[in-house]
């Protein structure tokens, strides 16, 4: 083969691999703006689905309260919720870190909207411990917080009832269960953990649930879905 055939096979061979490696980089750019079109999609359909970081009900829910006590030794009921916007949270007083992350985030967040002189709901801190968490407790955890968080408990059933209205899910850590059921009984039983929902509850001033905000929760994304929700409801 001569000199100038063998030029013109690499030649050949040199141009189909320019014109390959053209269509591949083609297809992946080709490739990567359709991935990147799906990803937009995806974000504006979830910002449309919700303007929060969270969950809007629409209608609102009805919910009705059974006869709770604050940490003052009064009935807690449903007319306690209407009137007035109020943030609902489900923990216990011995939880290790979301309960108390999140009720300094909110407080934070009432301290920031009342430098501006915005409403902020009422915050109500609702035990999933009644074992443990009596009236008197619950007063000094949740105004360790803030003077006018409010408190509340009741018996387990009572406690349970309200939750399957609001979708609120917890349980005892399943390797403290038994001793959870005698914590009468057993004095080491105080050391059980209990799994907890941790979506902050807005009602309305109907008394209806009609915001769930979801975690990481921080001051300003609190601040701004309630805005968000309170625009959306006038």
């Amino acid at each position: 083969m001569s000199i100038k055939s063998n030029g013109l096979i690499v030649a050949s061979a040199i141009v189909a691999m320019s014109v390959g490696f053209w269509l591949s980089t083609i297809q992946q750019e080709r490739t990567s703006e359709a991935e990147n079109k799906k990803e937009n999609a995806i974000a504006q359909a979830r910002k449309n689905f919700s303007p929060i970081q969270g969950a809007i009900l629409s209608p609102a829910r009805k919910i009705s309260v059974p006869a709770l006590i604050k940490d003052n030794g009064q009935v807690f009921t449903s007319d306690d919720l209407k009137g007035r916007w109020h943030f609902l949270f489900f923990g216990y007083t011995h939880c290790p870190d979301i309960c108390p992350v999140t009720m300094g985030v909110v407080a934070r967040a009432k301290k920031n909207a009342k430098a501006v002189n915005h409403i902020f709901p009422d915050v109500v801190f609702v035990s999933v411990d009644p074992e443990r968490d009596n009236v008197e407790l619950l007063a000094e955890y949740v105004q360790y917080f803030d003077k006018d968080f409010i408190g509340v408990t009741g018996s387990k059933d009572l406690i349970k009832a309200l939750t399957l209205q609001m979708s609120v899910v917890y349980m005892v850590a399943p390797q403290k269960a038994d001793k959870a059921l005698a914590v009468s009984e057993d004095s080491d039983s105080g050391s059980y953990t209990v799994d907890h929902s941790s979506a902050l509850l807005l009602i309305n001033p109907e008394g209806k649930l009609v915001a769930f905000f979801n975690p990481p929760h921080d001051p300003k994304t609190i601040l701004k879905d309630f805005q968000t929700v309170v625009n959306l409801s006038d």
